[in-house]
């Protein structure tokens, strides 16, 4: 390659890295956390101890039938609405959710979305509060692609994406020719730009294929809707039909006469999902036009498969005749089905897994994408490093200063705002519930805005490294104990009762903690020797 080729691509790399570095940390840093999302949900919910829930007579994981009449026997009118059923929600506590009812005459209760939780035990209905992100693991959840902005957001996620691409595609035309040999050479004992130079690269080469992945995949999510005017031409125009194609059957509402829900199981057909397709696994249950001659079950699951990856599979039956309107075989895929579920499955990293190998594979997903949060602040530093030197005119140096010391104060102090956010939801007071998405959302943004600003004014990239860091390993210390507390589900109780959801979420903070005063301790010793090769020097001079 030649050198104006080079520096041409160089140049591509650092500016696209550079645009994105804030909004690329956001994505990757709260997108890690979203990989427990089910375990953050489960441990924030957690109040009291909890033994193994008993699964119902119909080997279903809920005796739907018995949730039915619950709902009714508490008063709410049924007619019109929409259940959704996650089935993989761990712990005895269920979240569902109960849609407006399609009625045009329904008035008050009928016509609002509720959001509900279930307990297996009891089978006690219980509703929550519908607030904006409501819970810390939605509003994690919601971060990772700027929710919060509204549809904005979700297209500046697409787009951040796609130049994170660029930056990666930039990244390895640069360093090609010593990629194999760089990634072994670590000099932690040089001065500090070459250990970050060896960690930048090192790290970016292991995760290149993951980074690789979620650049295109999260594109795909947040820049597909811009394709759908082209797509539909290989349907007609048809952007319904090309919408069917990629993400699959589309329930339509048509809704019928009142009938009684006593008149019909729903038991019945779940136990004729499951028969039809041998070791069928409960996946989502939707319940559409509840309470009317047009309703419709929709059961979604996987099958044991040596092939994990598109072993789902999807049942419509029309309640009142029994009848399957609609089917996706799960031995049977299409191309375009296919694709779909692959692109969903590595980006979520669900692979039909349980227990402990579900886990392993999002502590994988974790880990590897808070070292990508590591590659992104290192990027960083070494391009403050690069254009710290005196052929640079003074005024370009101080606005490069100032600009690192934005995105440093801004990427680091999510950590221990995250941890914070952690105590104060199982601190929260129970009667304060209904204004936890408040409560939650205040804190968080709140605490971030205040501790990003004021690590800015401090202007000292070693102070926002060091307190950042000692912050959140203590905060994060506090979060098993507060859970124990609060709960009583001690992790040392929690793993030898098979709560591995509770368990998981204490020791990750456990852990982030530990490796926090360790990255302390080392910045310490990095900066006392510093301090005395400098010293050395200046003696040597004088």
């Amino acid at each position: 390659m030649s050198k104006r080729n080079y520096n041409v691509f160089f140049h591509l790399h650092t500016v696209s890295g550079i645009v994105i570095t804030v909004g690329l940390f956001v994505i990757f840093f709260a997108g890690a956390f979203t990989m427990f999302f089910s375990e953050i949900e489960t441990w924030e919910r957690s109040r009291e101890r909890h033994i193994a829930v008993p699964q119902p007579p119909t080997g279903a994981a809920i005796d739907l039938d018995r949730l039915v009449q619950e709902l009714e026997e508490k008063g709410y009118d049924l007619y019109g609405r929409d259940i959704y059923i996650d089935m993989l929600a761990p712990g005895p506590l269920q979240p569902f959710f109960l849609a407006a009812s399609e009625d045009s005459l329904a008035t008050g209760e009928a016509k609002e979305y509720k959001d509900l939780q279930l307990n297996r035990e009891t089978y006690e209905v219980e509703e929550l509060s519908r607030k904006p992100a409501t819970t810390l693991g939605s509003l994690l959840y919601d971060l990772h692609f700027f929710y919060q902005l509204g549809d904005v957001g979700y297209y500046l996620s697409g787009l951040v994406s796609l130049f994170f691409l660029f930056a990666m595609v930039t990244g390895v035309i640069v360093h090609w020719k010593k990629i194999i040999a760089n990634f072994y050479l670590f000099r932690p004992y040089e001065k500090l730009k070459t250990v970050w130079t060896d960690a930048h690269t090192a790290l970016g080469v292991i995760g290149i294929p993951f980074q690789f992945m979620y650049a295109i995949t999260g594109a795909w999510f947040g820049l597909g809707i811009l394709v759908a005017t082209s797509g539909a031409l290989l349907y007609d125009g048809d952007q319904s039909a090309y919408y069917e194609a990629l993400h699959g059957h589309r329930h339509e509402e048509h809704l019928g006469q009142r009938v009684s829900m006593n008149d019909y199981s729903l038991n019945a057909l779940v136990d004729s999902a499951t028969s039809k397709w041998q070791g069928l696994n409960l996946t989502y249950i939707a319940l559409h036009g509840t309470a009317s001659t047009d309703m419709t079950l929709n059961i979604y699951g996987d099958i044991d498969s040596k092939l994990r990856l598109f072993n789902f599979g999807e049942l419509e039956f029309d309640v009142i005749s029994g009848r399957i309107n609609h089917m996706h075989d799960p031995y049977h895929k299409g191309y375009d089905e296919v694709v779909s579920a692959f692109i969903h499955r590595i980006h979520f990293g669900y692979f039909s897994l349980e227990g402990w190998q579900d886990i392993a594979v999002k502590m994988l997903y974790f880990l590897l994408a808070i070292a990508t949060c590591f590659v992104i602040i290192t990027g960083v530093l070494i391009w403050l490093e690069a254009r710290n030197k005196k052929n640079i005119p003074e005024k370009k140096r101080k606005f490069n200063q100032a600009v690192g010391h934005i995105y440093l104060a801004v990427c680091l102090s999510m950590l221990p705002v995250t941890a914070l956010s952690f105590l104060v939801t199982k601190l929260l007071p129970q009667h304060l519930d209904e204004y936890s998405g408040t409560v939650i959302n205040s804190i968080f943004f709140g605490s971030w805005l205040l501790v990003s600003v004021f690590f800015w004014l401090k202007r000292d990239n070693y102070l926002t490294n060091k307190y950042t860091l000692l912050s959140a390993g203590i905060l994060g210390c506090f979060i098993p104990l507060a859970n124990g507390v609060v709960s009583g589900n001690w992790f040392w109780w929690t793993v030898g009762n098979g709560q591995h959801e509770l368990f998981v979420i204490d020791m990750l903070w456990l852990i982030l903690a530990a490796l926090s005063f360790i990255t302390v301790y080392a910045l310490k010793g990095r900066s006392v020797n510093s301090k005395q090769r400098r010293s050395h020097v200046e003696t040597r001079i004088k």
